[in-house]
């Protein structure tokens, strides 16, 4: 699966990089700089006030995204029948 989660409740850590490149894509078209730069500056190569709030904002977002999307496939996941030692 391409999400950060799967059906068996465990992240799928192979998406991290793409979703680190829509954040900096996100966040150098809002500042009008390149994505390149802002991938520096998360890095800590470069320093820029503008560019660091505007991360701290948009993983922000992304990850209340990314929990919401966790709740609803929690909601959605079948129950789980009791074991028969537990009777």
């Amino acid at each position: 699966m391409n999400g950060v989660h799967d059906n068996n409740q465990t992240p799928n850590l192979q998406c991290l990089p793409s979703l680190c490149r829509g954040i900096y894509n996100r966040v150098a078209q809002k500042l009008g700089c390149d994505p390149s730069y802002v991938s520096r500056v998360a890095r800590g190569e470069r320093k820029s006030a503008a560019i660091s709030e505007a991360l701290r904002a948009e993983i922000q977002i992304t990850w209340a995204k990314v929990s919401e999307g966790i709740a609803e496939s929690t909601d959605r996941a079948p129950k789980r029948k009791a074991s028969a030692a537990a009777d």
